[in-house]
């Protein structure tokens, strides 16, 4: 093994883990991953929801980062600590590391994700994060009153892991559109139908009017004012407004490789798109691909980075180029419903529940066991 070896470095350890799964066997002596991570554990955004909800779900959210890579492993594990920028050779971190606070790539993979309102992200960067979704499912327990703002797939799924638990509680959805979770009228109307039978109330085509005001968060009963002045009360109001693509790392390097959409401008083998970068990749939600921000594309991006990092790895050019595949979008409504757009073709309850018994759980978990 040489003495100096170069650097796979990896930012995010959600997403990327499939990648990381692909090459760590594979690649040359030459070459280690470095996996950097904010957090001091793994985190699964698409069962969150449900983690604040339900007991015990806060540990299925969560696993270990520790063994990953075995003891004997080169490929080396940097949690707990933040990439700050980046540039051409190296990436910044917050803190001095073993391998100092500037660490130079060969390869760099960016896996940053979203940025959602908690519990789709963690509010803390330690363990605690158990702590904090126990607490949450104690204020949702003592809530009579629960107002969800948005109904995308995060609003749709709070109001269902909320309504098939608590049959008692009064549960109110707030959208600003005609349809759950986008234009498509046969999803929407299998999720309306679900949502309803358990006892949701709906309300379409409105916007929160005093929304700067709102404490979102369980708390004293207070009122929601939306745009045609209807008033709801709520001791709980859940914020699900959507999300915010993690680019600023990208954004502080340059600018101008962030797109309209507030995405990181990649070629056609998911490369970032400037001349300075040729070997910076960048994946999953902050890529601007036309394409749903999911957790089953993001794991398509894998497959293609990962053969690309192998290919420029060993000195050849990284030639597979990515190709989206058939529109996936699922919606858990609780633990037996949803429903499932594959194409311009929608599935209920039967095929939605599929992801809702274990919202991949099993697989998140999985995915942390020792590689080596």
């Amino acid at each position: 093994m040489p003495e100096e070896l170069k650097n796979v470095v990896i930012v995010g350890a959600n997403s990327s883990m499939s990648v990381i799964q692909s090459i760590h066997k594979k690649l040359p002596q030459t070459h280690r991953i470095v996996l950097i991570e904010a957090n001091e554990y793994a985190f699964f955004p698409p069962a969150a929801l449900r983690a604040g909800v339900a007991p015990s779900w806060e540990n299925q959210v969560v696993a270990s980062l520790d063994k990953v890579f075995g003891e004997k492993s080169r490929h080396v594990l940097i949690k707990g600590t933040k990439a700050i920028n980046f540039d051409d050779k190296s990436v910044k971190v917050d803190k001095t590391t073993k391998l100092g606070d500037n660490i130079p790539y060969d390869i760099l993979l960016l896996a940053t994700g979203s940025n959602y309102a908690f519990p789709c992200r963690p509010d803390t960067q330690s363990m605690e994060i158990k702590d904090h979704l126990k607490t949450m499912q104690d204020e949702f327990k003592k809530a009579q009153k629960v107002v969800i703002v948005g109904g995308g797939p995060l609003g749709v799924e709070m109001a269902g892991e909320l309504c098939e638990r608590y049959t008692d509680k009064e549960v109110t959805l707030v959208h600003s559109q005609g349809d759950l979770c986008g234009k498509e009228v046969g999803l929407h109307n299998e999720l309306h139908k679900q949502l309803t039978k358990l006892g949701a109330n709906i309300v379409f085509n409105e916007r929160v009017d005093n929304i700067k005001e709102i404490n979102f968060g369980y708390g004293d009963e207070r009122t929601i004012k939306t745009t045609s002045g209807k008033e709801l009360q709520a001791d709980y109001i859940f914020n699900a407004m959507g999300t915010k693509p993690n680019v600023s790392l990208v954004q502080a390097f340059d600018e101008s490789l962030i797109s309209d959409k507030g995405l990181v401008k990649v070629n056609d083998k998911l490369l970032v798109d400037s001349p300075k970068l040729g070997r910076v990749f960048a994946m999953g939600d902050i890529v601007d691909v036309d394409e749903l921000k999911t957790f089953v594309n993001a794991k398509r991006h894998s497959s293609y980075i990962a053969t690309n990092i192998l290919s420029l790895s060993t000195g050849k050019e990284a030639s597979k180029k990515y190709s989206t595949g058939p529109t996936i979008m699922a919606v858990a409504v609780g633990m037996k419903g949803g429903a499932i757009r594959l194409g311009c073709l929608s599935f209920g309850a039967w095929a939605g529940s599929f992801k809702g018994r274990t919202l991949f759980t099993d697989i998140f978990q999985n995915t942390y066991k020792p590689l080596d």
